[in-house]
């Protein structure tokens, strides 16, 4: 089982590289649209990099619902903590 800390390293390192941001301005308070300039494709871009990098993705509705990296984190760390696996 990762910590929350592994999680929040593995999301930033994947938002960093996939959109080629400073690492710096990823933090977990960073914003996906008004501080980091993601759109609505480069939310589902993010959501196929979270499956092959973490094995887990956010979908529909749970996509909408993620506004900040650290929703992103939070995201993660559930599912990855849920009995059932990924979701």
């Amino acid at each position: 089982m990762k910590t929350r800390a592994e999680i929040e390293e593995e999301v930033v390192a994947t938002i960093s590289r996939a959109f080629n941001l400073p690492r710096e301005r990823v933090t977990a308070e960073a914003h996906l649209i008004q501080d980091l300039d993601l759109d609505s494709i480069d939310a589902i871009d993010l959501a196929v990099q979270l499956e092959a990098r973490v094995g887990v993705a956010p979908k529909g509705e749970d996509l909408r619902r993620l506004r900040t990296v650290g929703d992103v984190v939070s995201f993660v760390e559930k599912q990855l903590s849920s009995p059932n696996g990924s979701a």
